[in-house]
C-alpha cells in the first residue's frame, strides 16, 4: 500500500474501525483463494475448463448430469459468502443442470448468491451482473398435469422447459426471478424483486414489478 493510499485509508474511518476493515479484507482474500481453488478443481472433475481469472468468494454448489454442462468465460466473479456482498445473503450460489441442461457465463460477468437451474439452456452475456439472491430457471420444476406430478420420474420428465438468454451489459436486481423462455437483450435493467415472464424485453429499457412491466427506455 502506497503512502497516499494509506493516508486515504486512515482518513476514511474512525479508529478502531480500521481494525475491523483490515480483518474483513484478510478474511476475504483467504476465502477467495480457498473457494476459487475448490471451484476450479470441481469444474475440472466435471470435464469443463474455465476462463482466466475466475474468482469465487464462498462455496459454489454445482450439480450437473452431464460433463461440461457449466461454461465460464474470462474474468467471472462469484460472491457466495455473506461478507462478500452486503446486499443480504439467503443462500450460496447454486448452479444446477438436469438432463441435458447447460449454463454459459459470459466474460466479465458477476453473480451474488444467485440460483440458476437449467433443463435446456441458460446463456448469460458479457459484462452482465446478476444481483443478490436472483433466480434464473429455464423450466417449471414440476409438470402442470397433477396426474404426472404423482410420479417423481414423470413429474420431472414432463416439466416444461425453454431456453433463457440474457444479453450483454444487463443488470438483474436483487431477488429478481427470470423464468423459462425469456430473452433479455443487451443493456436492460431488471428491477429488484421483479418476476420476468415476458418473452422479449425491449432494448435499453427498465423492467420492474410483479409481473414485470416495461417502464421506460434508459
Amino acid at each position: 500500500m502506497t503512502k497516499a493510499r494509506l493516508r486515504q485509508f486512515i482518513a476514511k474511518y474512525d479508529f478502531p474501525t480500521h481494525l475491523f476493515v483490515l480483518f474483513d479484507v484478510v478474511v476475504g482474500h483467504v476465502s477467495t483463494l480457498f473457494w476459487t481453488l475448490q471451484t476450479k478443481l470441481l469444474l475440472l472433475l466435471l470435464g469443463r475448463s474455465y476462463g482466466w481469472n475466475l474468482r469465487a468468494d464462498g462455496r459454489v454448489i454445482i450439480q450437473v448430469a452431464r460433463r461440461g454442462a457449466i461454461r465460464f468465460g474470462h474474468n467471472v466473479t462469484i460472491n457466495s459468502r455473506i461478507g462478500s456482498n452486503l446486499v443480504g445473503q439467503t443462500n450460496p450460489t447454486i448452479l444446477h443442470c438436469m438432463g441435458d441442461g447447460h449454463i454459459t457465463f459470459g466474460d466479465n460477468s458477476g453473480y451474488s448468491f444467485a440460483a440458476l437451474s437449467s433443463k435446456s439452456s441458460i446463456r448469460i452475456g458479457d459484462h452482465t451482473k446478476i444481483g443478490g439472491n436472483a433466480r434464473i430457471y429455464d423450466h417449471n420444476y414440476h409438470a402442470l398435469n397433477y396426474l404426472l406430478r404423482r410420479s417423481p420420474d414423470n413429474d420431472i420428465a414432463n416439466c416444461k422447459t425453454a431456453p433463457v438468454v440474457i444479453g450483454d451489459d444487463v443488470s438483474v436486481g436483487a431477488h429478481a426471478v427470470v423464468l423459462k423462455g425469456v430473452t433479455i437483450g443487451d443493456r436492460r435493467v431488471i428491477g429488484a424483486g421483479t418476476v420476468v415472464a415476458l418473452k422479449n424485453i425491449p432494448t435499453d429499457s427498465l423492467v420492474a414489478g410483479n409481473p414485470a412491466r416495461v417502464f421506460h427506455s434508459i
